[in-house]
């Protein structure tokens, strides 16, 4: 299988130095906040079920049509959220149709999104560009801090874009790995700087 590993940064000059995406994760000290537009307990296969729910805590907001859980705790919980299902938090944002989403010690661990595609997009105040990112399954892991895109995978740093059947993103490190798997190969598209014309491509091009 080929594979390809590639830092964000010598693709996209001074995106380095740019802050530490915040991705959504729960904060301890701070209360959870659930409101939904009705609840039930389901008897049948003992899950609470809510429609219409918006649960947030801190900066970190999800809402769905539905979500279900086996409990009410967050100290060891695994909820499932379907239909337009959105995770936000500071200047980060998911959205996908299934999220299947676990919680330890009131801290989310992982988050896994389902979706045709599920999307990602962050933007970064400090270099004004958007990274964004799509796959039929994107794995959140907040212990490891990486996003694993993973079928059909896209992602862009908001100039140059990377396309692979699996697509790792380092958070801490900015740093991607692609592999083709049986989608393709790994294609990586570089835009040239903005200020870089037609005409000069293409003497760039014939010069000797």
């Amino acid at each position: 299988m080929l594979s390809v590993a590639l830092s964000v940064a010598a693709i996209t000059p001074g995106y380095a130095e740019s802050k530490r995406p915040e991705l959504p994760e729960l904060q301890t000290d701070m209360p959870i906040t659930i409101d939904a537009d009705s609840s039930e307990f389901d008897y049948e296969t003992s899950r609470l079920v809510f429609h219409g729910l918006r649960m947030d805590q801190g900066n970190l907001g999800i809402e769905a049509d539905i979500a279900e859980t086996d409990k009410l705790d967050f100290t060891d919980g695994r909820w499932e959220f379907t239909g337009n299902v959105i995770i936000e938090a500071d200047n980060a944002k998911l959205s996908c149709d299934k999220a299947i989403i676990t919680f330890v010690n009131h801290q989310l661990i992982t988050a896994e999104l389902l979706g045709k595609p599920a999307r990602f997009e962050q933007y970064d105040p400090d270099t004004e560009k958007t990274s964004t990112g799509e796959a039929n399954r994107i794995l959140y892991k907040l212990s490891a801090g990486t996003l694993e895109l993973n079928e059909a995978a896209r992602f862009s740093d908001g100039a140059n874009q990377v396309s692979g059947n699996q697509i790792t993103y380092d958070i801490a490190a900015r740093r991607l790995s692609a592999g083709a798997g049986d989608s393709g190969p790994v294609k990586i598209l570089i835009e040239p700087p903005g200020e870089l014309k037609d005409k000069d491509i293409k003497e760039m091009i014939q010069t000797p």
